[in-house]
C-alpha cells in the first residue's frame, strides 16, 4: 500500500518549472545561494542513482522566495520524503529537525 503526500501552503503550490524561475539572491563574501531547483535537481539524481524514482512532486516557497519547502512521493516502497531548503542536501535517519524522511534508509551500492 503505498500513501500519497500532500505539502499544505499558505502561499499557494508551485511546479518544478516555476521554482526554476526564483530568483537566487546574490553572494556575498561569506554565503553563495544556492538555487531552489539546483536543490531538487541534486536531490533527485541522487536518489535516481539508488534507483529511486520520483512518482509526484510539490513544491511551495515563501512570499519573499528565500525558503522551499517540498514533497516527494517515491517509487520502490518509499512512503515519501519531505525537505526544506535550508538543510543539508542529504536526508539522512539522524534525527534533524529540518529533514522528516518516512520510512527511508539510503545505502551505497
Amino acid at each position: 500500500m503505498s500513501e500519497t503526500s500532500t505539502l499544505i501552503s499558505f502561499s499557494g503550490k508551485i511546479t518544478r518549472e516555476e521554482l526554476a524561475q526564483i530568483p537566487t539572491p546574490p553572494s556575498t563574501a561569506t554565503h553563495v545561494p544556492i538555487p531552489h531547483a539546483a536543490v531538487v535537481e541534486a536531490l533527485v539524481d541522487t536518489l535516481s542513482h539508488r534507483q529511486i524514482s520520483v512518482v509526484n512532486e510539490e513544491y511551495a516557497i515563501s512570499k519573499d522566495g528565500m525558503e522551499m519547502f517540498g514533497v516527494l512521493d517515491l517509487a520502490a516502497g518509499f512512503e515519501g520524503c519531505r525537505f526544506h531548503a535550508d538543510c543539508p542536501i542529504m536526508p539522512t535517519n539522524c534525527g534533524c529537525s529540518c529533514w522528516v524522511v518516512r520510512g527511508v534508509h539510503l545505502e551505497s551500492a
